[in-house]
């Protein structure tokens, strides 16, 4: 993608209401941040901006204490600000589910203390392990991506609960789920069984029918 264009996507979501960025330095492999950090210039304190740490490249990760730390302030630099709103372990299923409780989570509750985040949690996709480290630990927030769309529901039945219960803040991620539901379909790379994909394909056909755009409706749907 040009950077020119990224720059007036940002510019343009922003102007129009949208105000929540999220990335991660595995996205674009620091990339995303670095051009995020541009685009926000002078416009930073308009936003609530989310990144993460643990995830570093498709399979490198790292939930160190150690790393934790340094990580953020390596996306500090590459985002030009001195904090961040939300701070996420990033892909927990990757890690060891007793050092993410006892040793990565602690990390990021002391860089919460020294201002660098305001709020810190975990993402992942498996909603029964978001659940258990929802009970067990201390968090702000939890980030759950592809679980409540117009594919599926089953956040509600599983994290929600959970999340209400305990006052944590709950994102909904990927309501496309990951592109599916929309227009231009999954990408190659999707990893959705062929059965998903085909549900995917025949609700987003019927939409169309209908002469909406099914990414708007996907959207409507989750906000709805």
């Amino acid at each position: 993608v040009d950077e020119a264009d990224s720059e007036r996507a940002v510019h343009a979501a922003i102007d129009a209401g949208i105000n929540f960025f999220d990335v991660s330095p595995y996205y674009g492999r620091t990339l995303a941040e670095e051009r995020l950090g541009r685009a926000l210039a002078g416009r930073r304190e308009r936003v609530v901006l989310s990144t993460k740490c643990g995830r570093y490249d498709t399979d490198v990760f790292d939930f160190s204490s150690a790393r934790v730390k340094s990580s953020l302030e390596e996306s500090l630099t590459r985002l030009q600000t001195d904090y961040v709103d939300v701070l996420l372990a990033h892909d927990i299923e990757f890690g060891d589910r007793e050092q993410i409780i006892y040793e990565t989570l602690p990390a990021m509750r002391d860089l919460q203390r020294q201002g660098k985040a305001r709020f810190v949690g975990v993402s992942g996709l498996p909603l029964k392990m978001l659940a258990d480290v929802a009970q067990r630990a201390d968090l702000d927030v939890v980030l759950s991506y592809c679980h409540y769309n117009l594919l599926a529901r089953d956040l509600d039945a599983v994290l929600t609960p959970i999340a209400q219960s305990r006052r944590i803040g709950l994102i909904n991620a990927s309501p496309l789920h990951m592109r599916l539901l929309s227009k231009a379909g999954a990408p190659a790379w999707h990893p959705a069984p062929k059965i998903v994909k085909a549900a995917g394909a025949k609700v987003v056909a019927l939409i169309e029918r209908y002469g909406f755009s099914p990414a708007a409706v996907a959207l409507r749907f989750c906000l709805n």
